[in-house]
């Protein structure tokens, strides 16, 4: 080879090297993904996970206060739906789970006013003390899109990332208050973006959300919500039943999603102060003999502790208590949530399926765990359409690795009950925050 073809051949391998190898820093993006949203991040952390362990407390102690006396917490709920019939007419945004507005909200330029955001947390206490079956994710979510937005604003993120603001803290209270940093984010960007998920604000959310946790954890411990005393075991031989589970589960949430609606729609007919308290009302006598049926004053303090859950996961129940437990859910929720009772639908929707993972735990008795737990994450990913979320979810709030046969119950739900959910259509007749025509004209 002359030395003309070998300067070839050394310039084609550089230029090779140069542009297949070389790595080149897009100094812009890292300096203010570093710069801005880290430490955003992590303020956001800060702040929801403080709020979130107060609001823990409070409910904690009211329960506590409450579960001295059967009689009192039964009432308990009636007086409380009068203190949201109160609210609700002025303010419609506190009332419901809050995640279907805060969804809608995120996509509109508004952001949440500060009293709003107040009397949601005081309501979301109340409700969330006892008496009702409502989740913790619905308040959380609502505040947290407020703290994240807000926390932006007086960063100088500018209204261009008020949606990712709002999502990050969204993530970060939830997962706070779920003790589920991880699948709180995905379930916080799942339902965004439903059935068109978006990473982009991934990595300041999950930061917002374990700096959130460990904040969270500082002030209320580490310990699980769903208390697993033996670990859980599976045989492939009881896959193919828990994909029937899932067939199965998907079918109750059609049934509850199909009832959830219809209350909502049937609650238009009551002026905005009766439709609370005539939903509770109406909801009683189905709680009052779930509390009987089970026996258990746990079911009428899920909220605080989630005690009920650890119980149905590890102690085998009567199939018709399942049962009860099931229906009763679906009637009691759909009448005080879906006539505007502040509270979340995670809670419910992992009764259901822990409920009926009891019930297909018979057949596997050493398998109870396995069966509960991916019960709820089929249920759970049925209602909300948040099957990540739903395996990760499920996962931290138990401290159990059991991926995989979960996996199969929440992808037969997931798939079975495409196109319905809980969630959505919730923000039918909300309009965007009255600050947004402010903002408007500001502009």
């Amino acid at each position: 080879m002359d030395s003309s073809n070998k300067k070839k051949l050394k310039n084609y391998i550089k230029r090779s090297f140069e542009k297949n190898i070389t790595i080149k820093f897009d100094t812009l993006v890292i300096s203010h993904f570093f710069g801005r949203w880290i430490p955003y991040a992590i303020a956001v952390g800060i702040t929801t996970g403080a709020l979130a362990a107060f609001m823990d407390l409070l409910i904690v102690d009211i329960n506590h206060f409450l579960s001295t006396n059967i009689i009192m917490l039964i009432i308990y709920p009636v007086i409380i739906s009068v203190i949201v019939g109160f609210a609700i007419p002025k303010d419609k945004t506190v009332a419901g789970p809050g995640i279907g507005f805060s969804v809608f909200h995120l996509k509109h330029k508004g952001y949440l006013k500060l009293k709003s955001m107040f009397t949601k947390f005081v309501l979301a206490v109340f409700v969330l003390s006892g008496g009702f079956i409502a989740g913790r994710e619905g308040p959380s979510f609502y505040l947290g899109v407020g703290v994240g937005e807000w926390i932006g604003k007086a960063y100088g993120l500018g209204k261009r990332f008020k949606a990712n603001m709002g999502l990050i803290g969204g993530g970060a209270f939830t997962g706070a208050l779920l003790k589920a940093p991880l699948g709180s984010s995905i379930f916080a960007m799942e339902l965004e973006n439903m059935y068109d998920f978006d990473y982009r604000p991934f990595a300041p959310m999950i930061i917002a959300a374990i700096v959130s946790y460990l904040t969270f954890s500082f002030f209320r411990g580490t310990h699980p919500f769903i208390l697993l005393i033996d670990k859980p075991e599976w045989t492939l031989l009881s896959i193919p039943y828990i994909v029937i589970m899932g067939l199965f589960i998907s079918f109750l949430i059609y049934i509850y999603t199909f009832l959830f609606h219809f209350c909502i729609d049937i609650s238009k007919i009551f002026n905005q102060y009766k439709a609370p308290i005539i939903g509770t009302i109406i909801a009683m006598p189905f709680l009052i003999a779930l509390y009987y049926i089970t026996g258990d004053i746990d079911i009428l303090s899920a909220p605080a502790h989630m005690n009920i859950l650890s119980k149905l996961a590890q102690s085998p129940f009567e199939i018709k208590v399942d049962l009860a437990i099931i229906f009763f859910t679906i009637i009691v929720t759909s009448f005080t949530i879906g006539f505007g009772i502040p509270g979340g639908l995670v809670l419910p929707n992992l009764i259901i399926g822990a409920a009926a993972g009891n019930m297909f735990g018979h057949m596997f008795p050493n398998e109870m765990v396995i069966f509960t737990l991916a019960g709820m994450g089929a249920a759970l990913s049925a209602g909300a359409k948040t099957p990540l979320a739903a395996i990760v979810m499920i996962t931290e709030m138990s401290h159990a690795d059991v991926v995989i046969p979960m996996t199969a119950a929440v992808i037969t739900s997931y798939i079975t009950s495409f196109g319905f959910s809980l969630y959505l259509g919730q923000e039918t007749g909300i309009k965007p925050l009255a600050s947004s025509k402010i903002d408007k004209k500001k502009e």
